[in-house]
């Protein structure tokens, strides 16, 4: 059995990465102590009409940062799933993406987590919230 990255093991059945996180080409670039930093070079099917990142991806960015931040909480062996997820869009997102994903309170069962994705430059394009299920 492979390790969380908290020492406990996982579910040899489930893949480590979302199967539609890795074909976006989501990249983790680190993930520990209930935080996360994952990169994104999109391509031009995640694109929009207006040739801007789909909203949509926006969205499984924030998804995939915060719930990688939580499979780092100590004692978590797997998460249950997002409970829910707030994102509020707030530019237009082009090029190199960024998504910082973190914990904020770890219950026994559920994390609360936020999230940022921000451009090349640094400027903020969309920031979520979101619910976890944790398997301790």
């Amino acid at each position: 059995m492979s390790s969380s990255g908290n020492g406990l093991p996982e579910d040899p059945a489930l893949p480590p990465v979302a199967p539609f996180a890795e074909w976006i080409g989501l990249r983790t670039e680190s993930a520990a102590g209930g935080r996360s930093l994952l990169r994104l070079e999109p391509r031009g099917e995640l694109l929009n009409r207006r040739a801007v990142v789909h909203g949509g991806v926006l969205s499984t960015m924030l998804d995939s940062a915060m719930a990688r931040a939580s499979r780092t909480v100590e004692g978590v062996r797997e998460l249950g799933g997002t409970i829910d997820l707030h994102v509020q869009f707030l530019r237009p997102a082009t090029g190199e993406l960024w998504a910082r994903g973190w914990v904020d309170h770890a219950a026994r069962t559920v994390a609360f987590c936020r999230g940022e994705v921000h451009d090349a430059d640094g400027e903020l394009v969309a920031s979520g919230s979101a619910s976890i299920r944790l398997r301790r």
